[in-house]
């Protein structure tokens, strides 16, 4: 009967949490927003406002060590005024670092972050 009652309390509370997009918009330098608090199954979608850029979330662009970040991402570089740079579903909670990998953009300032939010969870036992 418990689990039946989970199952049904699952049903109902999916529901409740919305998954929303956010934009971060990308230029001369710059990641705008450069820092960004979301929820697990928020999306994020970097536009390209002039210039060549990407999104590494892979190897600190200044450093050469790794972000650590809790998944790994990387975009191609574009320099398509107005096109999407990168697209990305979180689905794991944590901290993620960020930079623009090309020329010296990175040790320019054009960092960013995306702290990423559990969702409650209820501690249910069987």
């Amino acid at each position: 009967m418990k689990k039946i009652l989970f199952a049904i309390f699952l049903i109902i509370n999916t529901g409740l949490y919305s998954q929303n997009t956010y934009t971060i918009n990308t230029g001369s330098y710059y990641y705008t927003p450069s820092s960004l608090t979301i929820d697990v199954g928020d999306s994020v979608i970097w536009i390209n406002d002039g210039g060549y850029h990407d999104v590494n979330g892979n190897i600190n662009s200044i450093t050469g060590q790794p972000f650590n970040n809790p998944v790994t991402f990387d975009s191609p570089a574009t320099s398509t005024l107005g096109a999407v740079i990168f697209a990305y579903k979180f689905t794991v909670a944590g901290t993620y670092n960020y930079d623009c990998s090309v020329g010296s953009h990175a040790a320019s300032g054009m960092v960013g972050s995306v702290t990423v939010n559990s969702l409650y969870s209820p501690n249910i036992r069987s």
